[in-house]
């Protein structure tokens, strides 16, 4: 714990003080008074001193704690973003095209995606949890464009294993199918930021650009969107001129 200005200060007026005190009493009450004086004044600077060594203590052991805490948080984020990466290179085949038809595969990816919800919950500081949100969002984004990818081939035959189907293997377990597919949807208790775009505001001041006449088109086939929008630009420059 560093010392500041005014404890600094705060010390040298008690010394300054204890040493006037002292002075003051060999003048006023003699040598045997100055001495009682001194003796009580050395009481008080051990009281204060035991008072200043707890109050240290106290604050280094905080420190202690919150650097502990924050180390165990970070721990668990690294762990918790390694598991996520490794839960989609193992699914998605190292970039093939259809996950494989493996009973085993698809257990031990639901398997991961359970251990990293059991994981996460250990993730306390609030920027940990910032960043692992962001990345929670990123794979299960990839997840779900994997799966929406290869829609056409996940049929029926493949998930009850036929051997005469392209992807012919094992009968996927139907837990593993409900949770890997459950990842891939939106948290029912996480807030969607886009919720509070406005996106008729954005569209007034220009977002898209003005080369770009698919957008224009496909707006304006909502008219009173499409009114809303240029109303609202009409508004802006009004206040620009």
């Amino acid at each position: 714990m560093k010392l500041s200005v005014s404890n600094v200060i705060i010390g040298l007026g008690g010394g300054l003080a204890g040493v006037g005190g002292m002075v003051g009493g060999v003048l006023v009450f003699g040598e045997s008074e100055a001495i009682r004086v001194i003796q009580a004044l050395g009481s008080l600077a051990v009281a204060c001193s035991a008072v200043v060594a707890y109050r240290l203590y106290v604050a280094n052991t905080k420190r202690h704690e919150q650097e502990d805490a924050r180390a165990h948080s970070g721990a668990f984020l690294e762990e918790s973003k390694q598991i996520l990466e490794r839960a989609y290179e193992v699914f998605s085949g190292s970039g093939k095209l259809v996950p494989a038809n493996d009973r085993l595969i698809w257990l031990s990816i639901a398997r991961m995606l359970l251990r990293y919800q059991a994981l996460k919950v250990h993730i306390t500081e609030l920027d940990h949890r910032q960043i692992m949100g962001e990345n929670e969002e990123y794979q299960r984004l990839r997840f779900y464009v994997l799966l929406d990818r290869c829609k056409d081939e996940l049929d029926r035959d493949y998930f009850q294993g036929r051997e005469d189907h392209p992807h012919g293997g094992e009968e996927i377990d139907k837990r593993s199918i409900a949770i890997i597919f459950n990842f891939t949807k939106w948290p029912d208790d996480r807030p969607d930021p886009i919720d509070d775009v406005d996106d008729i505001e954005l569209f007034a001041q220009g977002s898209v650009p003005i080369a770009f006449h698919g957008v224009e088109a496909h707006l304006s086939r909502r008219q009173e969107y499409w009114e809303a929008i240029q109303a609202r630009k009409r508004e802006l420059r009004d206040v620009r001129t």
